[in-house]
């Protein structure tokens, strides 16, 4: 079967998040592509490889593990490294859904080699390729956070205080661990920016939003492992585990022990 072709590359998988679209693509060795626009202003996440992209007053070079950030409206070319590229393309498919953050992220093509948004583009691929009931929610506070780091997004008036409102939202997923609403309503409960939610969380819990209801939804399945209620599957699938094996992968990962051991020596 022919794979659909992305960006002139080949990808076998593309999600769409909220107001983003991920879509993981394979572009071959020493490729070249002329020049020519995109509908959506993006960011180019390289997992492994190089590139090229060639804009009309400077040559962008990326290598594996930077981010490349660039407006719909700059055409450009592009040259394949001799390996090729594993990149993952993350659209912004309505930037005028907010035009405050869209005016700083994409006025010119940028590339971040190194530090938060190479690091937080890594743990939205991790995400992209984990499939359970958290995996949506994670992946949109992840974004949100890369939109934020990518601009430079200013914080809003801080006259209210952060204390109160980020205390709702940990109650609020403390409550909704299992099925969370989305960070856009959590935000809207409080009259404040995506962005900010996410950056005064991470700043204030030292974590995401997804890895907090993460965290929430381990302690509760061990509860419930420690006080017999249900077996490891239906302990596994009411947290909103995929199936019992991602469950023992994440306890094991989180205790070095696997839930069956751990339900034994607490028993013991």
């Amino acid at each position: 079967m022919t794979q659909p072709r992305v960006s002139h590359g080949h990808s076998n998988r593309a999600l769409t998040v909220g107001n983003y679209r991920l879509t993981e693509a394979r572009y071959a060795p020493d490729q070249k592509v002329p020049r020519h626009e995109h509908a959506y202003s993006s960011w180019s996440f390289v997992l492994s490889g190089s590139l090229e992209e060639i804009f009309a007053r400077e040559t962008h070079a990326c290598a594996a593990g930077s981010v490349l950030t660039k407006p719909s409206s700059a055409d450009h070319s592009n040259r394949y490294g001799p390996s090729g590229a594993h990149c993952l393309i993350i659209e912004m498919l309505r930037s005028e859904a907010w035009p405050d953050l869209g005016e700083k992220l994409f006025v010119v093509p940028r590339v971040f080699a190194g530090g938060v948004v190479p690091r937080i583009a890594r743990s939205i691929q991790h995400e992209f390729n984990t499939s359970d009931r958290l995996s949506t929610f994670a992946l949109e506070g992840l974004l949100i956070e890369l939109s934020g780091a990518s601009s430079r997004l200013g914080n809003p008036d801080r006259r209210v205080s952060a204390r109160v409102w980020l205390n709702s939202v940990r109650d609020q997923l403390e409550s909704e661990f299992r099925s969370p609403p989305s960070l856009s309503v959590l935000a809207g409960f409080h009259n404040i920016h995506p962005v900010y939610l996410c950056q005064e969380f991470r700043a204030t819990f030292g974590v995401s939003t997804g890895e907090y209801a993460r965290a929430l939804r381990f302690e509760w399945a061990r509860e419930c492992l420690k006080n017999g209620n249900g077996s490891i599957s239906e302990i596994a699938l009411a947290a909103g585990f995929s199936d019992q094996a991602h469950f023992s992968r994440d306890f094991k990962a989180r205790t070095g022990t696997s839930p069956g051991r751990y339900r034994r020596a607490g028993a013991a």
